[in-house]
């Protein structure tokens, strides 16, 4: 576990997009030797690439003087601390690069098909057989030919294959990778042995990422007969609106999850939200509590009354979301009994509502701190902090109530699903 009094004071840069998987990438040793950032024009000649970091002028200078960065995702969790040794002026006055050495500090779980997500060389992730038989990688940007998978399976023959699913930083994110994922998971299922991996790439190093993989046997489909992007790739049978083609139109959805920080609100929102992308018609939106926070209640701070307007601006949102026949999962801590009655108020009033606690206990939550931030509360670095200097006031009237300290994120999400359907909806499939 991260030893979160080592590095309370660090300043903190949240990454997303292209930043957050390169990060990744780098952690994983996929650049190998590179485990860092460089300042541009100043890679070293052993580097693979040249990843560079732009900061504002002031987090920079706060790094120096702390001795260190910490590098997060859009939820704020830390994965891992830049120990910061050089600076250089960026093309903005207000932003300057900054190089260093990454020290991990724990895994990633944001993003999209996290458990299939490929971050370093197969020879290190992919275990082979006994008998030491190659390891074969087809790798699509497309939802595969029949020539394709019939050329992969041949080639796999007595070897061990893996379906490798490639997009951006962009295109990972939209719905033609999941349902890129699910064909090749479906053909996997019928190979003994078979895997099915995801590999974003930064734009323009698809090439370069995929000849470090370390595949006895590469085979490269990622042109694809769809044009190269997984968000081009389709079923056939849509009629535009992300419902099958002339279907009735259903009503919408809210789903709003309540819990102390650290609970796994997060985890089960975007478990459930790829399992619905794959199996309900229905446009799915994932509005995370952090994430918003960021965007659309970014001058909020965290008073009784700020928290409060939070949630009913994500509730509002949720709520037009769910008007148009889409289905809105809201993940704030959303701790005040009063605005979740308002939020479930402003959804009813159009679409169907569920609101689930996901109930596990605050010493679950304190122990697993991803964010570091029980410690920073502790220490009186965070002034009203839920659980322990601000009441969490339990919800009475939950629909689903879940302990992911007592059941898996894969139980969850398969009981959130059967709510959805008894609500009257597309009757969505336990997608696995």
């Amino acid at each position: 576990m991260t030893s979160w009094q080592e590095v309370l004071h660090h300043p903190v840069l949240q990454l997303r997009g292209h930043s957050l998987d390169l990060l990744e990438l780098l952690l994983g040793g996929l650049y190998a030797p590179a485990g860092g950032y460089c300042l541009p024009g100043r890679k070293p000649a052993s580097w693979p690439a040249e990843p560079t970091l732009r900061v504002p002028a002031a987090t920079a200078r706060a790094a120096l003087a702390r001795d260190g960065l910490l590098l997060a995702d859009p939820d704020g969790t830390p994965l891992a601390r830049l120990a910061v040794d050089g600076t250089a002026a960026g093309a903005v006055e207000e932003d300057v690069y900054v190089s260093g050495t990454l020290v991990p500090l724990q895994p990633a779980e944001h993003g999209p098909f996290r458990r299939v997500r490929l971050t370093a060389p197969l020879a290190a992730q992919e275990v082979r057989g006994g008998d030491r038989a190659p390891l074969v990688v087809a790798a699509f940007a497309g939802i595969p030919s029949l020539e394709q998978l019939t050329r992969a399976l041949v080639s796999a023959r007595g070897g061990n294959l893996v379906l490798l699913a490639v997009a951006d930083s962009d295109t990972a994110r939209q719905e033609g990778t999941a349902l890129l994922i699910e064909s090749l998971e479906a053909v996997a299922a019928h190979v003994p042995g078979g895997r099915v991996r995801l590999l974003v790439v930064p734009a323009g190093d698809a090439a370069r990422l995929l000849a470090r993989l370390g595949a006895d046997v590469f085979l490269d489909f990622t042109p694809g007969p769809q044009g190269g992007s997984p968000a081009a790739a389709g079923t056939g049978n849509s009629d535009g609106r992300g419902s099958p083609a002339g279907a009735t139109r259903t009503r919408g959805l809210v789903v709003l999850f309540t819990g102390l920080s650290g609970s796994g609100k997060s985890t089960l929102a975007r478990e459930v939200a790829e399992r619905l992308q794959r199996a309900d018609g229905r446009h799915t939106e994932l509005l995370d509590g952090d994430d918003v926070r960021t965007l659309l209640s970014s001058g909020l701070g965290f008073s009784r009354a700020d928290r409060e307007l939070n949630v009913r601006r994500i509730g509002w949102v949720a709520a037009r979301v769910a008007e148009a026949g889409g289905i809105a999962l809201c993940a704030p801590i959303a701790p005040f009994e009063s605005s979740r009655r308002e939020v479930r108020a402003m959804a009813s009033a159009s679409s169907d509502f569920l609101l689930v606690h996901v109930s596990t206990p605050l010493a679950v939550c304190e122990e697993r701190d991803r964010k570091g931030l029980y410690a920073k509360a502790r220490a009186g670095l965070i002034p009203e902090f839920t659980g322990i200097s601000s009441p969490y006031e339990e919800p009475g009237d939950a629909d689903v109530v879940v302990d992911l300290a007592q059941t898996d994120v894969a139980e969850a999400a398969a009981r959130l699903l059967d709510a959805v359907r008894r609500l009257g909806g597309r009757n969505p499939a336990d997608a696995g």
